[in-house]
């Protein structure tokens, strides 16, 4: 990283680094401390993520131009490289390596940024809840639409906290889906783990949910 010391910037905590729909001509790798990426969804701000280093944001800006889809806001202190397009594809030139390791990161980051939006475009907060859980499911290399086994699956570390940040709603309410699942015999709780017993039914019932919410619209 010492190539990027020259471009590297400080915020203080609540600090705003660029907010939704503005233009933007540089994107960020954090190097020390948490930031957190908020979009308004139904007139209410959302929290879609709070990231820490070595995390990415503000890509969209090389890739395509397009305008900021989240506001950034210092969570805690820190500290910053922020690269323009010209300065980025100087550093591609002098170091195609770390530009491929860049790109593939770009390429999660989109995937990532798109998934959330799907869930949070979701009116029912039920929805939601199951939506993450595919998510989750997901970024352990399993397709729920084409997943036909019967083996349960298990997401480590994953707390009700944290599927409550990931869909943008309160935790209490969260609990309050992921136990009517627990007691139905389709996911369980187990420590630092929620078990998805049956992922083609969560994958179902996820669908049929936007099916009728597109009907709605």
């Amino acid at each position: 990283m010492d190539a990027l010391d020259k471009f590297e910037r400080s915020y203080n905590a609540g600090e705003i680094i660029f907010c939704e729909y503005e233009p933007g001509d540089e994107f960020y790798i954090i190097k020390e401390g948490k930031i957190r990426l908020t979009k308004i969804q139904d007139n209410r701000e959302k929290t879609l993520d709070i990231i820490e280093p070595p995390a990415i944001f503000g890509e969209m800006a090389i890739i395509d131009n397009a305008p900021r889809n989240a506001t950034a806001i210092a969570e805690t202190p820190v500290r910053l490289v922020a690269l323009q397009k010209q300065n980025f594809y100087e550093l591609m030139v002098s170091n195609p390596k770390w530009a491929l390791s860049l790109i593939k990161i770009f390429s999660k980051r989109i995937f990532d940024a798109t998934r959330k939006l799907e869930i949070l475009s979701l009116k029912d907060d039920e929805a939601k809840v199951l939506d993450t859980l595919l998510m989750l499911c997901e970024t352990k290399g399993i397709i729920p639409a084409t997943y036909d086994k019967t083996d349960p699956i298990a997401l480590e570390g994953v707390t009700v906290e944290d599927v409550a940040h990931w869909c943008g709603i309160d935790v209490r309410e969260c609990e309050k889906y992921i136990v009517r699942y627990h007691n139905m015999g389709r996911i369980e709780r187990r420590g630092d783990q929620i078990i998805i017993k049956n992922l083609p039914d969560i994958y179902r019932l996820v669908k049929n949910k936007r099916k009728l919410q597109e009907k709605e619209s």
